[in-house]
């Protein structure tokens, strides 16, 4: 398209934003936004303060309220171009200036070839400056030399159909020296796998990777930086699309994730894919079918509902990756707890009802029962007050609010049983050899467990009518609380001793393997 002043709203980063989210991440600023920065979480700034745009009025060209290097990313749309050829350099090596190595730079402006030049009929007044790609790359290679920083030219498009008439180019600074372009990858298709949420649902959504590697895609990730620091050595990864949380508005997520097709062969979006559909939400009109419509309508394995909706096949491995480092840590660590047993217990999960009463009566059990055993208890900084009782005993060890969720994982890998709720890393360690007791609550066996190895399920017994109840629990106003213990009726359901049997069970199995080896 050519620039025609009828089509014009002054929104023009709109038809570009959801191509920039991970370029745009951390800390930055919209120089020149408006009427509306680019996301609620980045600092407008412009002449005139806005709402939803400016937070400080000032001249773009100065940034020196920004220390050198102290911005993950510079975002301006349509602005650069206000100002005369001349300050153009000037300009963008005060904004280069406050960009941190690793930042990104995004221009977004009016295309010369697609724009009245400067002195030509229709040509706006504001518009002061005739810019193309071949122009800004040039300036940019003659900025970043003298700076001692490397470029990476992430895009340099030409974007003239449709509305638009403008280029896009994304620059990376480096740390190392020199003007290069991102490298490209194989030519194959490209599969982008959307998933958010928690660690155990980034796990789950990467069994589909395999399947889509076998049926010819590259695979990409659009997640956040927490779904990539569990999923950082999943070989079967060949880039990433991030975001940061809340990034995105919820309110746009639909148009954001139909803009991604434009980058991508194809799209499987695997949110929602068990909350909301297998997992029921407040206020949800599944939420209040009764309990027998939800187990009817509910009842499906996770996994299958997963590789269904992203066309690959059943039985792709769901597997967390450690690193060498990783593995090579857990193993020697392992080793230094010495011959006897190793029982890892996750003491809780994401929700209030994911949590067992009575983890000190087994315990005290174990421990008398097996007194070569070793217990490691794990679980987020809350969980502390779950292991307090265990400072002086020199046989547990506990590790909540302590381990990052990467060596959790690792070291699960190398115990004899693992016991715990619901959890992520309960589901990541189903399908190895490690024996696994697992506490069922707001799920069945047939949801999540039915695939898994080595694995006893403890439901709890009939009298509890609510279970499974297939529904997501943020308070208690929909879950059945027990009254003498406080937890959930499902969980507080389940007798001490079934669960010493059930651990001891699986160490005797676990034991008469290593004799017969």
């Amino acid at each position: 398209m050519t620039w025609n002043p009828a089509q014009v709203h002054g929104l023009e980063a709109r038809k570009i934003k959801y191509l920039v989210v991970p370029f745009t991440r951390g800390t930055g600023v919209d120089l020149g936004c408006g009427q509306e920065r680019i996301w609620p979480g980045t600092l407008g700034i412009d002449r005139t303060l806005s709402p939803h745009g400016a937070g400080i009025a000032r001249d773009i060209a100065d940034l020196s309220i920004f220390a050198d290097q102290s911005l993950d990313h510079l975002f301006s749309s349509h602005a650069l171009d206000h100002f005369p050829a001349h300050r153009t350099r000037e300009i963008l090596g005060e904004w280069w200036r406050v960009l941190k190595p690793g930042g990104y730079l995004v221009l977004y402006l009016p295309h010369k070839d697609h724009f009245p030049q400067v002195g030509q009929p229709g040509c706006p007044p504001e518009h002061r400056c005739d810019l193309d790609e071949d122009t800004l790359l040039d300036l940019m290679r003659s900025i970043a030399s003298p700076s001692g920083f490397g470029v990476v030219v992430e895009i340099n498009e030409v974007r003239h159909a449709g509305h638009e008439y403008s280029l896009l180019q994304v620059f990376q600074k480096t740390r190392q020296p020199g003007f290069t372009a991102a490298p490209s990858l194989s030519g194959r298709k490209r599969a982008l796998v959307i998933r958010y949420g928690g660690f155990g649902d980034i796990l789950q959504a990467a069994s589909v990777f395999p399947g889509l590697k076998a049926q010819g895609y590259e695979v990409w990730v659009n997640t956040t930086p927490k779904g990539r620091d569990i999923l950082a050595f999943d070989p079967h990864i060949d880039g990433w699309w991030l975001q940061d949380t809340d990034q995105v508005p919820n309110t746009e997520l639909g148009d954001y994730w139909q803009a991604l097709r434009q980058r991508f062969d194809r799209v499987i979006n695997l949110s929602e894919s068990v909350e909301e559909t297998l997992l029921t939400l407040p206020h949800r009109v599944n939420d209040q079918w009764h309990n027998q419509a939800r187990r009817l309508l509910l009842n499906h394995n996770h996994m299958t509902v997963i590789h269904a909706l992203a066309g690959v096949p059943e039985g792709s491995r769901l597997r967390f990756h450690a690193s060498p480092v990783e593995q090579r840590q857990a193993q020697r660590m392992r080793q230094a707890l010495g011959k006897g047993a190793v029982v890892m217990w996750v003491l809780s999960g994401s929700s209030l009802h994911k949590a067992w009463p009575f983890v000190d009566h087994v315990l005290a059990a174990l421990l008398m029962t097996r007194p070569d055993i070793r217990i490691v208890l794990v679980g987020d900084a809350a969980c502390r007050i779950l292991e307090g009782g265990w400072r002086l005993e020199r046989r547990v060890f506990r590790r909540s609010g302590r381990w990052s969720m990467r060596r959790t994982l690792s070291f699960a890998q190398q115990v004899d049983v693992l016991v715990g709720p619901e959890t992520g890393v309960m589901n990541a360690m189903g399908l190895e050899n490690v024996g696994k007791v697992l506490f069922l609550s707001h799920s069945s066996v047939e949801n999540i467990s039915s695939h898994w190895k080595n694995t006893i399920n403890l439901k709890p017994p009939t009298e509890v009518t609510c279970h499974p109840c297939h529904r997501l629990h943020y308070g208690w106003e929909r879950c059945h609380r027990d009254p003498q213990t406080g937890a959930a009726w499902c969980a507080a359901a389940i007798a001490p001793d079934r669960v010493t049997a059930a651990i001891l069970f699986l160490l005797g199995e676990f034991h008469e393997k290593r004799r017969g080896h």
